[in-house]
């Protein structure tokens, strides 16, 4: 198993910042947990 890091940088136009959010992956099944980081993502996102 290789640990996988994921990062997801968002701006926020609000407060002029950048959010970053970061994932460490150890699994067997990396590309299940990147589905369920991305749709967590994505559900997460505020549209302005």
């Amino acid at each position: 198993m290789h640990p996988l890091t994921v990062e997801i940088i968002t701006r926020d136009t609000t407060e002029q910042r950048e959010v970053r959010q970061q994932y460490v992956l150890r699994t067997k099944h990396p590309r299940w947990e990147l589905v369920k980081i991305f749709w967590h993502a994505f559900f997460h996102l505020q549209f302005r």
